[in-house]
Formats: C-alpha cells, structure tokens, sequence
C-alpha cells in the first residue's frame, strides 16, 4: 500500500534521466513547484531545452544525481536505467517511469481549481483508467464553488 503525500519541493533539486516526451511530461509537471530541475540525455527535445530547466545534453554519468531530491527515470535504454538506480542514494526518491517495481513514488493525476487539488491514483497499476476518471472528476470539481477554499482556511483553522 502506497502512502499518499505532497511534497513542497520548492529549491529541492529534481534530476531527470532522459530527455524524450516522458521527460517533456514530468518537467511540464514540475515547472510551477519552484523545484530546481536538471535534465541529462544524449537526444532531448527542443521543447525542453525551451523551458526555464538546466539541460546537460551529454551521457548520464553518476555526478548528475549529486545532491537530488527526486529522480525521474525517463529513458528507453534499460543499461542506463539499471546505472541510474545502482548510482542512487538511499535517501533519494527514485520515479522508474519504465518499470514501476523500481520506483518509490509515482505521479497522480491531478484536478485543481483554486487552492482546491483532488489527487486521483489507481496505485501506480492503471494510469488509463485514473486519465479516464481525472476527466470525470474534472468536470465535477468545475463546477464547484472553490473560491471559498483559501478564505475558510484562513479564517477557519477548523475545517
């Protein structure tokens, strides 16, 4: 059983391993966290190389990880992923997004308005289903009433 959190990881370093569309993904994802990201691959995009991340277009090498809060394995050269997870330190949250038994976090699917956040999870086993429900709860959370969220909290340290 996986234990669900959120992670402030504002000034935390992120390294991402690859820099193909999964790596498009998750640096998409964490852009707005405040996270210090660094992308390594032989190949990345140009789309990556456009947004506000360090990007070492070189091979992967141990010396990346130093200093990682969380890593994301986002590669489809299963020698590099394998190096990726021996170079990695105990206390360094590893994301294999090619084999999920590797990994000691995944992502949820996400639904926000406001301050309001609804994380959907099939438990890592069917990202499909959870896209399926995200657009289900999606056009459910649209229509609520969120702007009172962050005043409540405010106001209210009760709810």
């Amino acid at each position: 059983m996986k234990y669900p959190i959120m992670l402030d990881i504002t000034g935390k370093r992120v390294v991402i391993i690859g820099g193909g569309k999964v790596a498009l993904r998750k640096v998409k994802g964490l852009l707005h966290t405040g996270a210090d990201i660094l992308i390594v691959g032989l190949d990345v995009l140009p789309e990556i190389k456009e947004l506000q991340v360090q990007v070492k277009e070189e091979a992967y090498r141990a010396e990346h990880l130093a200093g990682a809060f969380l890593i994301f394995i986002c590669t489809n050269n299963p020698e590099v992923n394998q190096m990726v997870l021996k170079d990695c330190l105990p206390e360094q949250l590893v994301n294999d997004t090619t084999e999920q038994k590797n990994s000691d976090f995944f992502n949820m699917a996400t639904v926000s308005k406001n301050e309001l956040l609804v994380g959907i999870s099939t438990g890592g086993g069917n990202p499909g289903y959870a896209k399926k429900v995200k657009r289900e709860v999606s056009q459910l959370v649209e229509n609520l009433e969120t702007e009172e969220i962050g005043n409540r909290n405010k106001k209210d340290k009760t709810c």
